[in-house]
């Protein structure tokens, strides 16, 4: 049997130094059969240069979006070009992780030996503190409306799972044809637990396996932006997921919107501006609006 190519997709935005370092990690895995697609999301500076001029005999495929399509349209972008040359897995793997040389290596066994999991993922290690774990296994939690982390220990055997983080998905041809791409109306946050949600309802099965890892710089992109750009996103998409997912989503959602509002996350954010956030994205859920927003632009 051949080995099954890969597409790693690397979706970037003003981010060329940290594609630059993934880039570089890539250049040493042992898996013998793959390409690398960048998708741009419209950056607002010269990283298409900067990655093209160092990386352009590496990089199979650029692909600059003409507006920033946020992590799901950024990566549906990568993912129909994959399958539109004959990609047997599409992994979406994020711009600011350093892997090891053999994590693709692990996965793609690991999808022989399971043959049930439509989706594969790995341990992921802080990249600044290496031997501390930021994701082992997850589960979707209908309360907090979104995928958590399952905590296990080192060296855990392989583990079937709800939830896999967006950060590090392999996810084979026929999971995407059959459940479809990102859905873009999330734009940022949740989208990975929807497709986890969705892999799930179409009876594939999610494997973490403890056999390999890599290591995430974690908010790298995010964490440039005001804290209320994640709480933005991550407020409204959690009330989309619950009544995209669950037919009790209303009751589920006023509980959520409880938890939220006392999360002790919070407490060094400006209050006021919080809770004008938090109102926002509760009012546009329900307003129906979705995907990207400029609520951020604001002078």
């Amino acid at each position: 049997m051949s080995t099954p190519i890969v597409f790693i997709i690397l979706v970037n935005y003003n981010g060329a130094s940290d594609t630059l370092e993934c880039l570089e990690s890539l250049k040493k895995i042992d898996y013998p059969n793959f390409k690398i697609v960048v998708v741009d999301n419209n950056s607002s500076g010269n990283d298409i240069e900067v990655i093209n001029k160092e990386y352009s005999d590496f990089i199979d495929k650029i692909i600059i979006a003409e507006s920033n399509l946020g992590f799901s349209g950024g990566n549906n972008l990568g993912i129909n070009y994959a399958l539109e040359n004959n990609a047997d897995f599409i992994l979406l793997l994020n711009n600011d992780t350093i892997v090891e040389p053999n994590f693709l290596s692990v996965m793609v066994n690991k999808s022989k030996e399971y043959p049930e999991a439509g989706i594969i993922t790995c341990r992921i290690n802080y990249f600044d503190k290496k031997d501390v774990s930021w994701y082992s296994g997850g589960y979707i939690s209908k309360i907090k409306a979104s995928g958590f982390d399952l905590n296990l220990p080192n060296n855990s055997k392989d583990t079937f799972c709800s939830f896999a983080s967006g950060c590090n998905l392999l996810i084979k041809r026929e999971v995407i044809e059959n459940v479809g791409l990102l859905d873009e109306k999330y734009f940022l946050y949740l989208e990975d637990t929807d497709y986890c949600a969705r892999t799930i309802q179409a009876d594939y099965k999610i494997l973490f396996t403890d056999k390999t890892k890599i290591y995430h710089k974690v908010c790298s992109t995010t964490g440039k932006n005001t804290n209320m750009l994640p709480i933005y996103y991550s407020t409204r998409n959690r009330f989309y997921f619950i009544k995209k997912n669950y037919p009790d989503w209303r009751a589920i959602s006023y509980s959520y919107l409880f938890f939220v509002l006392s999360l002790k996350f919070f407490k060094n954010s400006n209050e006021r501006e919080f809770y004008s956030v938090v109102k926002k994205a509760v009012l546009d859920f329900f307003s129906g609006r979705l995907g990207i927003t400029n609520y951020f632009d604001r002078g």
